[in-house]
This record gives structure tokens, C-alpha cells and sequence, in this order.
């Protein structure tokens, strides 16, 4: 998802009808450049070279969201099969991954992975990370590590009775909600880790992509 102002325009967007490397490309209505939906940037035209900027988001089923967002409203649409219009989650975790990074600084965490390792610390280059799964609806996100002038180090928590998904920082003892970032409990609590750009995409189409990438949890998808 990405915002659609740049260099003070806001842009109303189409599908060209062609694909490129399997991945579909958009067109704008007010300049007709060629923009790449998989990282934003713009391919061909007066706009080349210009990225819109990231909007994070997540794929997940309508009863989690609704459970988490009970006032949320939604278009009425026609329902469709297949991939893209159905959510299976073992297939899900077995051909995903979650990209974090923008550009070419990116790094695919297999969902294969994640199942396993819910709360997962490393590096996107040389920034302290943190990447979180959330296994009842298979999606995940990632935050900077860094608040302050300190790296924290997490791993999943559960408390007994809370269905609630937790991560405990091992610096300070504090809790924080896994899917959000936000300080729950303990000496941190209020604080907010800030959410790194993250999508959900198929192992293979992210390997077009990003031949040269680092897969975490796989050397081949």
C-alpha cells in the first residue's frame, strides 16, 4: 500500500494491463507514467524514477480484523476464488514470505520460519530489527529495534489466561504488543516501536524480484 501524493500532486491511479517479471503494473491518470505496484517506483514517463511512499498494512482474515476492529465497515464486493480470493493457511505459510526493506535493501523472512519463530531479532544491513508473526492468521510485520540510544532484544510471551500476542524485551522485563509495537506493561510502558516497511509476497515472485536478496529461514524457496 502507498500514499498516492508526490511533489505536491495527488495521483488517481489504473492497471495498465500488462505484467512485468509477473507483477502487474500501474499507470497514473495525470501523467500516464508506469509505476511498479511491488515497490512503488515508477518505471517509464515523466515520473520515472520517483517512488511513492510506503503506507504499512497487512493481510489477514475478515474475523481476526473484525475481532481487533469491531466498528470497521466494508464495501460490498463480488467473492472470488482462487489465490488471491481465498486464504488458505497452510499453503499460505508454505509459498510466503514477508519482505522487509524498501528498494534493493530487502530481506525475505520465509512464513515457514516465522511459524516457528514467532518473535525473531536480526539485522536489515546494519539496523537492529525485530519481525513478528502472528500464527492464527499467518501475516507478520517488523519493527526497528532501536528506542533511544538503546537496542532492545525480544522474545514471545504468553501470559496464562491472556489471549493477547506478547513479546518481552529482555532489557527491561516491559511487554509490548506483538502485531503493534506499542509498550503495554512495565518500565517502557507507552513507549511505540516504529513499524519498518513490510509485505507479504510469494517466495518466488520476490526471488524475480530479488535475485541477489537474503532469504531468512531458506537458502531456495
Amino acid at each position: 500500500m502507498y500514499g498516492r501524493a508526490i511533489d505536491g500532486k495527488v495521483l488517481s491511479f489504473g492497471h495498465e494491463g500488462v505484467l512485468y517479471r509477473n507483477s502487474f503494473v500501474m499507470y497514473d491518470k495525470t501523467t500516464d507514467s508506469k509505476w511498479l505496484h511491488v515497490t512503488g517506483e515508477a518505471l517509464k514517463g515523466s515520473m520515472k524514477g520517483k517512488k511513492l511512499g510506503f503506507v504499512p498494512s497487512v493481510i489477514l482474515p475478515w474475523k481476526t480484523w473484525k475481532l481487533r476492529h469491531p466498528r470497521t465497515t466494508v464495501l460490498l464486493g463480488k467473492k472470488v476464488g482462487g489465490l488471491m480470493g481465498s486464504y488458505n493457511l497452510s499453503k499460505r505459510i508454505e509459498a510466503f514470505g514477508l519482505s522487509v526493506g524498501e528498494g534493493r535493501d530487502v530481506s525475505l523472512f520465509r512464513y515457514e520460519l516465522l511459524a516457528q519463530a514467532p518473535v525473531l531479532d536480526a539485522y536489515l544491513g546494519d539496523q537492529a530489527i525485530v519481525v513478528t508473526y502472528a500464527p492464527e492468521a499467518a501475516y507478520g510485520v517488523a519493527f526497528s529495534s532501536v528506542l533511544g540510544e538503546r537496542i532492545l532484544h525480544f522474545d514471545a510471551f504468553q501470559a496464562t489466561g491472556d489471549p493477547r500476542l506478547l513479546m518481552r524485551d529482555a532489557e527491561t522485563g516491559s511487554l509490548w504488543a506483538r502485531m503493534t509495537g506499542e509498550c503495554l506493561a512495565g518500565p517502557l510502558v507507552g513507549q511505540q516501536l516504529i513499524p519498518i516497511p513490510a509485505t507479504a509476497w510469494l517466495g518466488n515472485r520476490w526471488l524475480g524480484f530479488f535475485p541477489d536478496g537474503k532469504v531468512v529461514g531458506s537458502e531456495k524457496l
